[in-house]
């Protein structure tokens, strides 16, 4: 009996720590789960306890990201406040380059000018109307001068020495024109000087420039074709050219033909014979009567027998005007 007793309580003992142990296991086991699953969702950053009306965990990543975008936000507006301040600086500075502009041509006085490049007479030398000669420097000075044109647009360089009629001096009176004129100016240009005719078969005709030390001869020949295209650099309505030289009328050709501004050619005749013409005949000069004298009323009087009093001395004298402007030149 007894020992029925010890085995049934071997069996109840050996039950219980059977439970015990599978009751352990399965806490263990379900501690483990809750662990590992801890774990997994720590690795992929969310919250495994989050349900309905929790906040889930946003990842480090993406914050990194909220900040670069800010950062680049910022700096392309940066960028682009600056382009737009550089375009309005740039406009602005167009801006003052035309009202400079604008300025510069409201400034003008008068919107004629002179130039008079003279190689055979000496700036001193005593060639005065008043003693029935030709007007000298100083006379025709005085007469554009009296017509209302500025001294500063009066370029005449006169004689054989550095301040007369050099190439030099030249180059720097079609310069100083340049600057300041524009399309609604006239341009009077006399050139009086040596030179030669065109070669049947070889070169062009051209001009003698003083050589700037006292001699008329021994400057620089420089083609009319290149004082044409020297001539093209200055901004003009209108521009008359007048020529004296040994070229004779081959020199008004090339001036006056395919030009970048309207301009008409006579030659030759000196401005001086011209100008004494004006002076001392002026109703015979005005052709048309309308108190004022054109580059073809001049024509037309030097080629009248009846008006001039040496009317050989131009019968070779031609007048090239391809946009007929020289009805509207005037030369007062």
């Amino acid at each position: 009996m007894q020992k029925k007793n010890f085995y049934i309580m071997t069996l109840i003992l050996a039950a219980i720590l059977i439970l015990s142990v599978g009751a352990s296991c399965s806490f263990c086991g379900k501690k483990l789960l809750l662990t590992d699953a801890a774990s997994e969702s720590s690795a992929n950053g969310t919250n495994i306890n989050s349900g309905q009306g929790d906040t889930a965990t946003v990842p480090a990543t993406e914050n990194t990201l909220s900040e670069q975008e800010k950062l680049k936000a910022e700096e392309d507006k940066t960028k682009a406040a600056e382009e737009e301040k550089n375009n309005t600086g740039s406009e602005s500075s167009n801006q003052e380059t035309v009202d400079q502009s604008i300025t510069e041509t409201s400034a003008l006085k008068d919107n004629r000018f002179v130039i008079m490049i003279e190689t055979m007479q000496h700036k001193d030398q005593e060639y005065s109307y008043a003693k029935g000669n030709d007007p000298n420097f100083y006379e025709m000075n005085d007469y554009f001068l009296s017509l209302g044109i500025p001294q500063e647009q009066i370029n005449i360089y006169y004689g054989q020495n550095q301040d007369g009629g050099t190439y030099d001096n030249f180059v720097k009176a079609i310069n100083d024109v340049k600057k300041i004129s524009n399309t609604n100016c006239s341009v009077l240009v006399a050139l009086m000087s040596h030179g030669n005719e065109k070669a049947e078969f070889g070169a062009d005709a051209m001009m003698e420039f003083a050589d700037g030390m006292g001699n008329e001869h021994g400057g620089s020949y420089i083609s009319y074709y290149d004082i044409g295209s020297l001539l093209d650099q200055i901004p003009c309505e209108k521009m008359a050219v007048t020529i004296s030289s040994c070229a004779m009328e081959d020199s008004a050709v090339p001036v006056a033909q395919e030009t970048a501004y309207p301009r008409a050619a006579i030659a030759p005749i000196t401005f001086q014979e011209i100008l004494n013409y004006i002076l001392t005949d002026k109703s015979a000069v005005d052709r048309d009567s309308d108190g004022r004298y054109s580059l073809k009323d001049v024509l037309d009087f030097i080629k009248d027998p009846n008006a001039t009093r040496n009317p050989a001395r131009y019968t070779g004298v031609a007048l090239v005007d391809p946009v007929d402007i020289a009805s509207s030149f005037y030369l007062n």
